[in-house]
């Protein structure tokens, strides 16, 4: 996945930026690495290309690597050694298996025993669709309903791909706004977004700005390629890092429907009806969404508090869109919008409607915050947890805000550059990631060293090269064989429970289905495991003793119809008492781990003793023991 991604970004830029590169990675995790070695190998390619000790490189000073010492080298390969970097040269798609790109602008439906597929190509087709349709969902880049089918296992009976209707692709201008159409990418909007932010004057690009910034830590870039605007906001997750900047700003929808025609709906007070539920019609459809242009008097600021920067969903996030007297520091307007703290993204109109005609300064941060906290609550109940680490960070993002439009507003000369703190500007600032400098030495061995003397040299990991260059083999690259059957467990719910029944007749009715295992089809003997001692069961026999523990097996002709039958197999439960989820519940019952301690012993220890010339004492005791 690493050098796919890189491959990806040297085919859209020969000469890529280390910015570019970070971007490029941001959906890729490597758990064992740390990245280091990775870009080590990867910013070879980069703009920046040189030396990651910059200006304190030992060349610089004109040394040898490693301060002097002629020992040492941080090369660990001749670049003559590999053909040079040729754009012109990469692979593409063999034109002549494309016959005909016909299929490619025509309507096309796909049909299963379970659901339809359609993609339409006209945007009357669309609305006809989600007239006869109302609950079908719409997909673009598969990025939610992908999840929600393949690991929450929903059913979606009818599904629609409109990437083909021009009237949800399309972005123009106008006076006031930008708009784009509801199912162009989030990549793309961000492109076009910079390219203005670059050409407009800046009091005019602060929303663009805000969502640009956003958009940064939206996901992973691969994420941002497919996935839509549009659909995030009918999502309508509580935890979406736009749905605030959306909300806060007001910004205005288009929708449309076959019996209704279009018409025009704002982000804002009412839009959120319920988690994951807005306004727009089941039978309506999302066209597209227009950004309004900021004002010289209007400031739009977002934040977002993650476990960490990139490719990770919120715990909270805020967006301020605030517009102030002309020339002043007076709150003329302000909406606040916070996700994370309600089953919907949530405005606090009681705390802008405290702050509307008072000057923008400490004290109303201090009357904010109060109001917030009140406003807010976040009951001890909610999903998520972090109860009082999300009330806190509701303050904290808004204090975020005010230094950064506090900041702004001195810059521009309406507050006096004394009103903030200098030692609190600083929390205005976003985490930027800094530029890589690193560098490894490692020590130059003698020439004539034999190859099969590894002392001193760096070694290739043995199966880097066959990871690197895709050819390394594993399980779903093994080719399938005639009549191999895949086999899906069936899994304990309950974490201590007498299995009271055990039905796999709806299973075994699938066509595909071959067989059901369990306990019963296995001896005594045969279902007893262990690496040492034969304490556990392959299959749970009677009882199941902890959440996830394995109680029977499907074997079916494919993974996905063994999944769904293992799903089908019906268990019930009866609750085992006493429940025991503490060390004080366990002294209470007396439920201790049977025949502990266990020793292990080889020979005569005592007779080894005694017979020993010397014997060591020590006071140190290890384990209790």
């Amino acid at each position: 996945g690493i050098v796919m991604s890189m491959y990806a970004l040297l085919r859209n830029a020969a000469k890529p930026s280390m910015r570019d590169l970070e971007v490029a990675f941001q959906g890729n995790l490597c758990r064992c690495t740390g990245y280091r070695p990775i870009l080590e190998g990867y910013k070879t390619f980069t703009k920046e290309f040189a030396c990651g000790m910059g200006d304190k490189c030992c060349r610089v000073k004109g040394k040898e690597c490693g301060g002097g010492a002629t020992n040492t080298d941080d090369k660990l390969f001749k670049r003559s050694e590999f053909q040079p970097f040729d754009p012109s040269q990469e692979p593409i798609f063999p034109p002549e298996l494309q016959l005909t790109a016909a299929y490619d602008e025509e309507s096309l439906v796909f049909r299963s025993d379970r659901v339809i597929w359609y993609r339409p190509t006209r945007l009357e087709e669309l609305l006809q669709l989600k007239a006869d349709h109302p609950q079908a969902k719409l997909i673009v880049g598969n990025t939610e309903v992908g999840v929600e089918v393949k690991f929450k296992h929903f059913l979606y009976p009818v599904l629609i791909n409109p990437v083909k209707v021009p009237e949800l692709l399309e972005v123009c201008e106008t006076e006031d706004s930008i708009y784009f159409g509801a199912a162009v990418s989030l990549m793309d909007i961000d492109a076009y977004l910079r390219k203005r932010i670059e050409e407009m004057p800046e009091t005019q690009t602060r929303l663009f700005q805000c969502t640009v910034d956003m958009l940064h830590y939206f996901a992973g870039k691969q994420i941002r390629n497919v996935a839509c605007l549009g659909g995030n906001i009918m999502t309508g997750s509580p935890i979406s890092d736009m749905n605030p900047v959306l909300t806060a700003a007001g910004v205005r929808l288009e929708v449309a429907s076959r019996a209704g025609g279009r018409r025009s709906v704002h982000m804002g007070t009412g839009f959120f009806t319920g988690y994951r539920r807005n306004i727009i019609e089941a039978h309506e459809t999302l066209l597209g969404i227009h950004f309004q242009k900021t004002t010289p008097d209007q400031h739009v600021v977002a934040f977002k508090q993650a476990r960490r920067r990139d490719d990770d969903i919120a715990i909270v996030n805020s967006a301020v869109n605030v517009n102030f007297k002309p020339g002043t520091n007076v709150v003329k307007s302000i909406a606040i919008a916070f996700g994370g703290m309600a089953p919907t993204t949530v405005l606090a109109p009681n705390t802008s409607k405290l702050m509307v005609g008072q000057p923008w300064n400490h004290a109303l941060v201090e009357r904010v915050a109060e109001s917030l906290c009140q406003e807010l609550p976040l009951d001890a109940s909610a999903p998520g947890g972090m109860i009082a680490y999300r009330r806190a960070l509701v303050v904290s993002l808004f204090f975020k805000s005010y230094l950064a439009i506090s900041r702004k507003l001195c810059d521009a000369g309406i507050m006096p550059p004394d009103a903030v703190p200098q030692k609190d500007l600083s929390g205005a600032d976003k985490f930027h990631t800094p530029t890589l400098r690193s560098s490894q030495l490692f020590e130059r061995v003698a020439s004539n060293q034999p190859n099969h003397d590894p002392i001193g040299k760096p070694k290739v990991h043995a199966s880097a090269l066959k990871q690197a260059t895709g050819e390394a083999i594993y399980t779903d690259d093994i080719p399938r064989m005639d009549g191999e059957l895949y086999l899906a467990f069936v899994l304990s719910t309950k974490a201590h429970a007498k299995i009271t029944k055990l039905d796999a007749s709806e299973a075994l009715a699938l066509e595909g289905v071959e067989a059901f295992f369990s306990a019963q089809d296995l001896t005594e003997h045969q279902n007893e495991v262990g690496p040492v001692f034969h304490d556990e069961h392959v299959f749970a026999n009677g009882e199941v003793h902890c959440y996830g523990q394995i109680i029977g097996a499907i074997a079916a002709a494919n993974q996905t119809l063994a999944q769904r039958a293992a799903r089908l197999v019906r268990v019930e439960y009866s609750e085992l008492q006493p429940v025991i989820v503490t060390i004080e519940q366990a002294i209470e019952h007396k439920s201790y781990f049977p025949d502990y301690p266990r020793f292990l012993t080889k020979g005569d220890v005592e007779k080894a003793f005694a017979e020993a010339d010397h014997v060591y004492e020590s006071s140190c005791r290890m384990g209790g023991q």
